[in-house]
């Protein structure tokens, strides 16, 4: 493992896994869920990004010219 590890056990929908293995051609079931899992933390951020828009302002900074 890349960071750290974590074994379970998991009852998945074997339909759905295995047209969400062939969408990401993803090897193995691990890597599938992974993606999922990547997938939903970055809707997430984007999502809290989304939120940010028109609350933040930033000053202008002056240009060197040299």
């Amino acid at each position: 493992c890349r960071i750290a590890c974590m074994r379970t056990t998991l009852d998945l929908n074997s339909d759905l896994l295995r047209l969400a293995m062939r969408e990401t051609r993803a090897k193995s079931k691990t890597a599938v869920v992974e993606m999922g899992l990547q997938a939903l933390l970055a809707i997430g951020a984007r999502k809290r990004l989304k939120a940010l828009f028109g609350k933040v302002t930033l000053e202008k900074t002056p240009r060197r010219r040299g």
